[in-house]
C-alpha cells in the first residue's frame, strides 16, 4: 500500500527557492519590485524599472541613456532573423506560438555593444530586447503591410508603438503603455517565471529558457487571460447583462476570466492602476462600452461571491485588453505584448537562479500498478 503523501497540486504554498526581484504580499495587496512599491514605480519610464529589475538598482541619468541606447542597438533584428519571420508570419500560428519558435534563435548575431556584467545576463537582454522588434514587425506582415523602418527614437515604448503603427505615438499614448507595461514586469515566481528557472537550472541556453518562458505565459490560466476578459465583455454585451451573465457562469462553473489570483487576497494592486489607465484611455463609443461593461461585471462578481470564504477580486488581466485595444493592438497580440515586457523579470530570474543553481527536480508519487514480477 502506498504511503499517504501529502500532495501540494500546483506547488501551491511551496517555497521552493529565495529571490530578491519581486515580493508579493498577498494579504495586504501589495507588489514591490527590488523593495520599491509598483505604485511608485509606474510613474517612472519602463526603461528604469527594466533596470531596477535587471541590475537591483534605478538608475540615474546616466545610466538611463546607457540602457536605452543598448535596448535600442541591440534591438535591430539581424537580417537572418527578420528572413526567418517573414517566412513564420504566413504560416497562420498563434503569434505567441510564431513568437516562441523564433525566440531560440534571437540571441545569434549579437551586437558588439555589451551590457550584460556575465554572458548569461547579455544573450537575456539581447533577446529582451529583440522580441519587441519582432513583435511589431509580425503584427505588420499579419495585417499585409511592410515593415516600419527602425526608428531613431532610444524611448522603450515609444519605439514600440512606432514600430506597430508607423506614426509617431502621442506622449499619452507612450505613458499609459509604458505604466501598463511596468506593472507586467515581474510577479515572483509565477508559471512563467518558474519554467524560465526550472530551465535555467538544467543549464540550458538563457535563449531557450526565455522560449520555454513564452510557452508557459500562452496558456489562458496566466497571460492569455486579457484577450479572454475582452473576448468575455464582448460576450456579455452591454453593462445590463453583467450580473445574469455571472450568475449563469458560476451556477455552471464556468470561469469568469481575469477575476481571482491565487496570490492575493485582496484586490490585485495591478488591477487598480490598470482600471484607471483604461478609463483614460478609452475614447471610442466601443472602448468606453467595453469598460463599463467590465465594471459591471467585476461589482456584479464580487457581490455574487461575498458570501465564500476567499472573496476572488479582477486581476491584472482583467481591465488590461481594454488599454491595448485603444492602444491598437490586435486582441491575439495581447499575450505577446504581455512578453515583451515580462521577458525582464524573466532575464533577471535566469542570472538569480545561476547563481546559486541547483538542477529543479521534484519527486512524484507514484499511483500505478505494482511491480510486475520478474
Amino acid at each position: 500500500m502506498n504511503a499517504v503523501v501529502d500532495i501540494k497540486k500546483g506547488l501551491e504554498g511551496v517555497v521552493v527557492d529565495s529571490t530578491s526581484i519581486s515580493l508579493v504580499d498577498g494579504d495586504a495587496g501589495r507588489l514591490y519590485y527590488r523593495g520599491h512599491a509598483i505604485e511608485k514605480l509606474v510613474k517612472s519610464p519602463f526603461a528604469a524599472v527594466a533596470h531596477l529589475v535587471v541590475f537591483g538598482e534605478l538608475p540615474d541619468a546616466a545610466q538611463l541613456e546607457e540602457f536605452e541606447d543598448f535596448l535600442w542597438d541591440a534591438g535591430r533584428l539581424p537580417t537572418g532573423l527578420a528572413t526567418a519571420l517573414e517566412h513564420l508570419a504566413p504560416l497562420g500560428g498563434h503569434p505567441m506560438a510564431t513568437l516562441q519558435a523564433l525566440m531560440p534563435l534571437m540571441a545569434s548575431a549579437p551586437p558588439a555593444r555589451k551590457m550584460g556584467r556575465s554572458d548569461d545576463e547579455q544573450e537575456s537582454l539581447v533577446v529582451a530586447a529583440r522580441l519587441p522588434t519582432a513583435h511589431a514587425m509580425l503584427a505588420a506582415l499579419r495585417a499585409g503591410r511592410a515593415p516600419t523602418p527602425y526608428p531613431e527614437t532610444r524611448r522603450y515604448g515609444e519605439r514600440f508603438l512606432q514600430l506597430l503603427h508607423n506614426r509617431r505615438p502621442s506622449e499619452k499614448e507612450v505613458r499609459i503603455f509604458e505604466s501598463t507595461q511596468i506593472l507586467q514586469i515581474d510577479h515572483s515566481f509565477n508559471a512563467s517565471t518558474f519554467t524560465a528557472r526550472v530551465v535555467t537550472s538544467t543549464l540550458a541556453p538563457p535563449a531557450s529558457a526565455l522560449a520555454a518562458a513564452m510557452g508557459s505565459l500562452y496558456g489562458p490560466l496566466h497571460g492569455a487571460a486579457d484577450q479572454g476578459a475582452l473576448e468575455m465583455a464582448e460576450e456579455v454585451g452591454g453593462p445590463d447583462r453583467a450580473a445574469g451573465f455571472v450568475a449563469e457562469s458560476l451556477a455552471r462553473g464556468r470561469l469568469v476570466m481575469g477575476m481571482g489570483h491565487r496570490e492575493y487576497r485582496v484586490v490585485d494592486p495591478r488591477s487598480k492602476i490598470v482600471k484607471v489607465l483604461a478609463e483614460e484611455i478609452a475614447s471610442t463609443p466601443q472602448e468606453k462600452h467595453l469598460i463599463e461593461t467590465l465594471k459591471a461585471v467585476d461589482e456584479a462578481f464580487v457581490a455574487q461571491t461575498a458570501h465564500k470564504k476567499r472573496s476572488l477580486r479582477a486581476n491584472l488581466e482583467f481591465y488590461k485588453g481594454v488599454v491595448y485595444l485603444a492602444l491598437g493592438l490586435p486582441k491575439e497580440f495581447f499575450t505577446a505584448t504581455f512578453a515583451i515586457a515580462r521577458i525582464f523579470g524573466w532575464s533577471a530570474h535566469i542570472v538569480e537562479q545561476r547563481k546559486d543553481n541547483r538542477i529543479v527536480r521534484p519527486s512524484a508519487n507514484y499511483i500505478g500498478p505494482a511491480p510486475l514480477p520478474d
